[in-house]
């Protein structure tokens, strides 16, 4: 199993954040838990952050937001999952030898909504890395960069399972049209509860 945390960032998830998400407090506590349970259980996990820098593309589309070096920019669990952490810059290299390590947290920083304008990760992605897994998501926007990952994953041949109580969208008509693409793609949809209790039922 591998956790997909998107863009958990204060100005995403705060009221007060540069592009903040309707609603998105609601869901912090399950964002919580389902890291700490990351740490717990030494959950591969990989969480992508917007790095961005003025003058950005994205800035054509989009008002500033998550600028390198603010407050905004951050994670706001940032502490966690309690693993190994490794960061890839949004600018890094495809690398035919990488790896991704069972227990391992990646940061994987990008400048466009989609986390797989990464080269590190996309090369990862093109080279089976994620075929046949079981990839949990959880995060914001469902139809931004949440979507980007769940159909990419889908794409890829994952098991894709969206944690719908952990994630928000930014609009009403595009979250109902990133619904519909994910059934179409086969998107499973699941809750915080049903993803913690898996270990509770397993007794660890």
């Amino acid at each position: 199993m591998i956790f997909f945390d998107i863009d958990t960032q204060h100005d995403f998830m705060d009221a007060d954040g540069a592009l903040a998400v309707p609603d998105a407090d609601a869901i912090k506590p399950n964002l919580e838990r389902l890291l700490v349970a990351a740490g717990k259980h030494k959950l591969l996990t990989i969480s992508s952050r917007c790095a961005h820098e003025p003058g950005d593309a994205e800035f054509e589309i989009f008002p500033p937001h998550c600028l390198e070096g603010t407050r905004g920019a951050e994670r706001i669990f940032d502490a966690l999952p309690h693993l190994p952490r490794h960061e890839f810059e949004a600018d890094a290299q495809a690398d035919e030898h990488a790896r991704l390590n069972a227990g391992h947290h990646y940061v994987v920083k990008k400048k466009a909504y989609d986390l797989f304008t990464n080269a590190w990760l996309e090369a990862l992605r093109t080279r089976g890395a994620f075929a046949h897994q079981e990839c949990v998501i959880f995060g914001v926007a469902t139809d931004y960069c949440v979507r980007a990952a769940a159909l990419g994953l889908a794409q890829a041949g994952a098991r894709v399972l969206l944690v719908e109580d952990a994630i928000r969208g930014v609009a009403p008509d595009t979250t109902e049209k990133s619904l519909a693409e994910f059934r179409a793609a086969g998107v499973e949809f699941t809750k915080t509860e049903t993803v913690l209790n898996q270990w509770s039922v397993a007794g660890k």
